[in-house]
């Protein structure tokens, strides 16, 4: 049985300061509500410390890399100081985006709306840099009795069924599936197990999970009801009262065993 991983999820905005440009994390509710909580390098080290898997870091207003060429030196600069996978995710828009981020501090990249504009661009991606570089993650929201697809932060619906779009990021060649419920994101009220065991029982991918994690409880709930790999957190992991040696211990203690 593979060992399942946490996955702070950092994301971020651009703040100007004294005419120089500075990522700087934010939490959100629903994907709105933002708050400016903190420096990215900073926390990550800290996550480092605890024994984090790996970290998702996202460039959440989705700056075009080619505009805005700092975010590579800043990429680069969190891959030196940050000796942790590093997932990076926000503005890709075509493979030339893939070169840049592989090069600039990346081991993986993580897309969403260009994967929705252009599906191709996930194959393509696949057989140049592996399958393995490629992470496809999805924003869903439930209408009605249907679970669908949104892109641009949330904000467009793209009329993707969730279920059959999961399939299709699975045919296409994506290594891995970041699963994002709308209506959870920062309510901490536990993450959506009924579409974390569907897609992970369906799907031969990887399949991680985020979205509502309150207390350490829900992760032992989602690794224990699903066959998920991994659970990313953003808002839980933001507090001084959550860390993550108390998830890890919590889970340990229910018989699941985490990537050391």
């Amino acid at each position: 049985m593979l060992k399942k991983r946490l996955i702070p999820k950092l994301m971020f905005k651009v703040k100007e300061i004294n005419q120089k440009k500075y990522p700087v994390i934010v939490t959100t509710k629903n994907f709105n509500n933002v708050k400016f909580v903190g420096d990215p390098i900073s926390q990550a080290k800290i996550f480092e410390s605890q024994l984090t898997d790996e970290l998702l870091l996202i460039n959440m207003e989705s700056l075009d890399l080619d505009k805005n060429e700092f975010l590579l030196d800043y990429y680069k600069e969190f891959s030196n100081k940050i000796f942790m996978p590093l997932t990076i995710g926000g503005g890709v828009k075509n493979i030339e985006s893939f070169k840049k981020l592989l090069k600039n501090g990346a081991d993986k990249v993580c897309i969403n709306t260009a994967a929705i504009q252009n599906p191709n661009l996930i194959s393509q991606a696949s057989k140049i840099f592996g399958s393995q570089c490629v992470v496809v993650s999805i924003d869903f929201k439930k209408i009605d009795s249907n679970y669908f697809v949104f892109y641009k932060n949330g904000k467009i619906n793209s009329k993707k069924l969730l279920f059959e779009w999961a399939k299709e990021i699975e045919r296409l060649g994506a290594g891995e599936i970041v699963l994002t419920d709308i209506d959870k994101d920062g309510i901490s009220e536990g993450l959506n197990i009924e579409v974390a065991e569907k897609i992970s029982n369906s799907s031969k991918l990887p399949i991680i999970i985020s979205g509502g994690c309150g207390i350490a409880q829900h992760f032992v709930d989602a690794f224990k009801n699903t066959k998920i790999e991994g659970i990313a957190a953003g808002n839980f992991f933001s507090f001084r009262d959550q860390n993550i040696h108390q998830a890890r211990s919590q889970i340990l203690n229910n018989g699941i065993e985490l990537r050391k």
